[in-house]
């Protein structure tokens, strides 16, 4: 892959963890998804079943509109909870909320809780970018949408060391991530999403530590 082949999956997988809009069934519909991720899983030596989320069957096959509502209420069933009752797809989320042993806060090493470091810490990274954080993220910079957008920039502006450090600091969770979609059942186009994610992340922690030592 290229750079901008990376960057152009990063934005990609972005808005595929956003919402669930027209658009994004039209692709599903017209199998572009599946066939774009096809291409790429065989690179990385994943199983093409893995993909299977990206194909329509049974009752919304004939009609976007049905897919479409199949998707907003699996969206909102998994993701619109608060706690045990549905995923995060926030870093914060699956990491102590502090990793300073001086915080006096009585919740500084509880999981589950929003602006943590990860968050604090990419609020600064952006404003050093020049980034503006959207609206709706402004509670969560640390929201996997907003980090996959910022992957997919840095693959643009930064160096390869430095994709590797936002990636190994900021992006380890996806393995949690993974487990919440398997404990949830959830659709089977997530569960394919999240693993076409780890699977690119693995690949380009392999390629990155060769680069790094070759």
């Amino acid at each position: 892959m290229t750079n901008q082949e990376r960057k152009d999956l990063c934005q990609l997988l972005a808005s595929l963890f956003s919402p669930p809009d027209l658009e994004m069934v039209r692709q599903i519909h017209l199998g572009t998804l599946y066939s774009y991720f096809q291409r790429y899983m065989r690179s990385w030596g994943g199983e093409i079943d893995l993909l299977k989320g990206f194909i329509i069957e049974g009752e919304g096959e004939g009609d976007p509109g049905i897919l479409l509502n199949d998707l907003e209420e699996a969206y909102e069933r998994l993701f619109s909870g608060l706690g045990s009752e549905g995923i995060s797809l926030v870093e914060s989320s699956y990491k102590l909320w502090t990793q300073d042993s001086h915080c006096p806060l009585p919740f500084a090493s509880e999981k589950g809780l929003l602006m943590g470091d990860s968050a604090l810490h990419l609020s600064e990274v952006y404003r050093q970018c020049g980034l503006e954080v959207a609206e709706e993220f402004k509670g969560c910079p640390d929201h996997i949408v907003m980090e996959l957008e910022f992957l997919s920039y840095l693959y643009q502006w930064a160096t390869d060391i430095e994709v590797k450090k936002f990636i190994e600091d900021h992006l380890d969770w996806i393995p949690f991530l993974e487990e919440e979609f398997e404990r949830f059942c959830a659709h089977p186009f997530y569960r394919s999403l999240s693993r076409v994610l780890s699977l690119f992340l693995n690949e380009e922690r392999k390629r990155l530590e060769i680069k790094e030592n070759g």
